[in-house]
């Protein structure tokens, strides 16, 4: 027989043998085969199914079982979990293989991961003395690289005498066999991997974040890289506040080992060194200490939600209620159950999630129905119609509007704080950068992106760069985020609900203006919000009171001011259970849908109103959209008339306060012709200053409707009525209200001011002249053209 032919297993020093590993496994199976549950070994079950199953490969087992059964080995493992897992992987594999008439495939392998692990340790706790010990930390992941396979023992052939080496360990790297497995060959270099013999795992590698709030004062976040393995993989997606179980490493750090000084380096003393050119960084003479090449990361053997588990599983939208129920507590389910039947659960909720901030309860009640958002829909030509409910706050200093954002952003179980000053396109939407490794262009997630299927705050939103605006211009309509530059074209998924906060111009809101002139945003971003909240700081003896009692009370750390009928964990667990609620409209409230939007239309073109932006097909789909999340607040299937009132409540508030400015009487009217300003400085009128200058524009509209609804019904009759019969008119209709001599002289004078504004700034009402009153001006009294016969614009629409 040719010595080449020879196929051995790797020859390598004499392996010395691990006792403590050995007793470890030996310990770790006897604990799979006698701890029971309720009379039945409760992993049995779970450990034959992955002998069935080709896409699982991980046992998981409680922390807390082991140690209960066995404080020794549970105290090992915690300890020498690196050194240990090797042999703890081999006992699942034996007790599975022991319990199983199925052999396992050829290149499965079986893993074991631990859950319930005590002391959540945070990312600045994590040290060289914790290095191989069993560990759970917690984290943000900001960044995730695709799934690659890793090789995990690989078979080599020696190009030489083409013998075979078996099973060469790989750690962290690609590692050939240090020498040939024939002993006569000289071979230590040239080496070719057998991909059909050689065991692969997926492998990914994600990037995680400190969380804000374990975050020290004056320092920037600290990030680590977390290696996943086999099922592991895809279980953390960007924006994802996750747990991870396993142990701390030490890997090369590639990135360091490839910069310019250490390629040169090496290269100048791997030089004239023949048949070593693949020796690699080796020792400290060329390199020094600060180049060592190595990093920190992470093995994680296993992966946990934090916030949005029922029953150890995440709440995906494929899932029914029924399933849901199932993986509850019964203890859950009752407190779910209790709260829907709530009568005043729409209010209790708005008081438990906002307990320290005063007022604002039509915000407040805006933005809870952002949390619980309506159903998205795929038409049938495939575009998609959004269900997120996006909500701008605008308002002055010190009205709470950054508290209500932080609020949000603690209590939701994925949400992203930013402020506007301070954010870029890239940074809300996505960046292309360079991997640092595989030097590859990939895609890191911006705020927009790590919010999907949560919610964005943006703070200081009127402060963002227009550039800047018009990136979230696709994402808050679309819900997409398209990109393309260096070389990478892709669409990605921005499913989030956007809650903004703004400061008007100036400073202050200015109530005799537009919403558009006080704000510092374009008309299509404008549009593209389902609910504007306008928080003005009035004055007022009873809430400044309020506010100031609840901020002392703050302040004082006393506790039982505050009212909250629901613990935030029932109220996390109600919300997330709502939303999987799907409510289809009835038939009688679609036709309560289509006349309340006809009313808005029609106040909208009635030209007395001075509106923020028209109201268009989306504000019909905002109403829509908040009915539905009426509807799943109060866990119904079906769309109720009642849901659709209170939805069109809020969005004609919304809209209301945008377009009542105050109306004010002393505005410079437009210039009149010069006969006019020479006839009204020959004969000027006197204004008493007790006259009202400036009154509400629903107060104006009230009495506007009034002297019109009495013109066109005058109309009607064939008759017709002058402005001075008009005014006696209104003054005997409120005749009831006057008490003197002194407040009908002001009711006198407002009306006037009103008529004349009907006349001369909206023209809703026209005066009509005689025919012989032309040639008879200069014959009789001046005075009589200020009592013109009055009557309604033909094109308006009461």
């Amino acid at each position: 027989m040719d010595v080449g032919e020879i196929t051995a297993p790797h020859r390598a020093p004499t392996a010395v043998r691990d006792e403590v590993g050995e007793r470890c496994q030996k310990l770790f199976q006897d604990f799979l085969e006698n701890y029971t549950e309720d009379g039945e070994v409760k992993y049995l079950v779970t450990a034959t199914k992955l002998a069935n199953h080709h896409e699982r490969n991980t046992l998981i087992v409680s922390f807390q079982d082991l140690d209960v059964y066995n404080s020794d080995l549970a105290n090992r493992v915690l300890g020498h979990y690196f050194r240990v897992y090797p042999f703890l992987c081999r006992a699942v594999k034996n007790f599975v293989l022991d319990h199983t008439d199925k052999p396992l495939a050829a290149n499965q392998e079986l893993y074991v991961a631990f859950d319930d692990v005590p002391n959540t340790h945070k990312l600045r706790e994590l040290s060289m003395t914790k290095l191989g010990t069993l560990l759970r930390i917690s984290g943000h992941v900001i960044r995730t690289h695709p799934v690659h396979p890793e090789l995990v023992r690989g078979t080599f052939m020696c190009l030489q005498c083409q013998s075979i080496s078996q099973d060469v360990l790989q750690q962290f790297k690609y590692s050939q066999p240090t020498a040939c497995s024939n002993p006569v060959c000289p071979n230590r270099q040239k080496f070719v991997l057998i991909n059909d013999s050689s065991k692969f795992v997926d492998f990914q590698k994600i990037r995680i974040q400190e969380t804000q709030q374990e975050l020290p004062r004056g320092t920037i976040p600290r990030s680590l890289e977390v290696i996943l393995r086999g099922e592991m993989v895809d279980r953390a997606q960007p924006g994802d506040r996750c747990d991870f179980i396993g142990t701390l490493i030490v890997v090369p750090d590639v990135a360091q080992l490839q910069t310019a000084v250490a390629r040169a380096e090496t290269s100048a003393r791997l030089k004239g060194t023949e048949g070593y050119e693949q020796e690699g960084v080796s020792g400290l003479k060329a390199l020094g200490v600060r180049d060592l090449g190595y990093k920190m990361a992470f093995l994680a053997s296993n992966v946990l939600h934090t916030k949005t588990m029922f029953g150890g599983q995440e709440l995906t939208p494929e899932m029914t209620v029924d399933k849901v129920k199932e993986l509850m507590s019964e203890e859950d389910w009752k407190q779910i159950s209790a709260m829907s039947r709530d009568h005043n659960l729409y209010q209790n909720l708005v008081q438990s999630i906002f307990p320290t901030i005063h007022g604002n309860d039509e915000c407040k009640r805006g933005i809870l129905l952002m949390l619980f958002g309506g159903v998205p829909k795929v038409t049938v030509e495939g575009t998609t119609l959004r269900g997120d409910i996006n909500v701008c706050i605008v308002g002055d200093p010190s009205t709470a509007k950054s508290q209500l954002l932080k609020q949000v952003e603690q209590f939701s179980p994925r949400a992203v704080y930013t402020s506007g000053k301070a954010s870029s396109a890239a940074g809300l939407t996505a960046a292309v950068v360079r991997d640092e490794e595989s030097h590859e262009f990939v895609i890191e997630a911006g705020a927009l992106m790590l919010a999907d299927n949560g919610v964005c705050c943006i703070d200081e939103f009127d402060k963002m760069d227009q550039k800047d605006q018009v990136a979230i211009h696709e994402s808050m309509e679309q819900q997409t985020i398209s990109i393309t530059k260096a070389g990478v074209k892709a669409t990605l998924n921005a499913r989030t609900s956007i809650l903004a906060a703004a400061n008007p111009i100036g400073g202050c809101y200015d109530r005799t203006k537009s919403l558009k002139q006080n704000i510092s945003l374009s008309a299509p971003l404008l549009s593209r919000f389902d609910l504007f909240f306008i928080l003005i700081d009035e004055c007022n003896e009873v809430t400044d009171y309020a506010i100031a009692r609840r901020i002392v009370d703050l302040h004082s750390d006393r506790k039982e001011f505050l009212d909250r009928p629901y613990s935030v964990e029932d109220i996390q667990k109600y919300l997330l259970f709502a939303r999987l609620f799907k409510p289809k409209i009835s038939s009688e409230s679609a036709e309560y849908i289509v006349e309340q939007y006809k009313r808005l239309r029609q106040r909208d073109i009635s030209g007395v109103s001075r509106s923020a932006w028209r109201i268009t097909v989306r504000q019909l789909e905002s109403m829509i959209r908040l009915s539905e999340s009426l509807a799943r607040l109060h866990c119904n299937d079906i769309v109720h008339p009642k849901h659709v009132k209170e939805a069109f409540r809020l969005l004609s508030t919304s809209i209301v306060r945008v377009e009542t400015p105050d109306i004010n009487f002393d505005e410079p009217a437009a210039p009149a012709p010069a006969d006019e300003q020479t006839e009204e400085a020959a004969h000027p009128t006197s204004i008493p200053s007790n006259k009202p200058s400036r009154i509400s524009y629903e107060e104006y509209k009230t009495i506007a409707n009034m002297l019109i609804w009495q013109l066109q019904l005058t109309e009607t009759e064939g008759g017709g009525i002058h402005r001075s019969e008009l005014i006696n008119w209104y003054l005997k209709e409120i005749e009831s209200d006057i008490d003197s001599m002194e407040q009908l002289a002001d009711k006198r004078a407002l009306v006037e001011k009103i008529i004349d504004r009907l006349m001369h700034h909206d023209h809703i009402l026209l005066p009509l002249m005689d025919e012989t009153s032309e040639e008879l001006s200069e014959s009789q009294d001046p005075q009589q053209d200020d009592d013109p016969q009055l009557v309604v614009h033909p094109n308006y629409v009461a």
